[in-house]
């Protein structure tokens, strides 16, 4: 068994445009307050949720059975970025600075960044080949975009 093989080749960011607490949204300007991710083990059959929180960072393991449910309240009203793990193979050392969710969730895809921001990070991923899945469920992000500039 190689360890490659338990954990999820592809990492779903979930950036989330929703302050948990009301001091967040004026610390955090931008669009995205928060970011976590999940991702499915294959030899598990089992999807894993990561999500750095104010008290601890929370680790859930859900059977690919019953994982719609979680996926859904993690992807409703959100954006959701498929990111192909990993990132920073080639790396020897990746440090991970400070204690909030943006260091948390760049160290855990292997991107070497110095984001502080989920707005920053969001971009970074896009520039490190991740793809928009789920754009903020209002449907195709190129049709939006294509629809702003219009």
């Amino acid at each position: 068994m190689r360890l490659s093989e338990c954990e999820p080749k592809d990492w779903f960011l979930v950036f989330c445009p929703v302050a948990s607490r009301r001091w967040i949204k004026w610390l955090v300007p931008g669009r995205f307050k928060h970011v976590s991710a999940f991702g499915f083990v294959e030899r598990a059959q089992s999807w894993v949720f990561y999500d750095w929180n104010l008290d601890r960072s929370h680790i859930f393991v859900v059977g690919n059975h019953e994982a719609d449910i979680l996926i859904g309240e993690y992807a409703t009203g959100n954006t959701v970025v498929r990111m192909a793990k990993p990132i920073g193979q080639d790396m020897a050392v990746n440090f991970a600075v400070g204690g909030w969710c943006v260091p948390s969730i760049a160290h855990l895809v292997g991107l070497r960044s110095s984001a502080l921001r989920p707005d920053a990070l969001f971009r970074q991923c896009l520039a490190h080949g991740g793809q928009i899945i789920e754009p903020n469920g209002q449907g195709n992000e190129a049709e939006n975009t294509q629809a702003r500039s219009s």
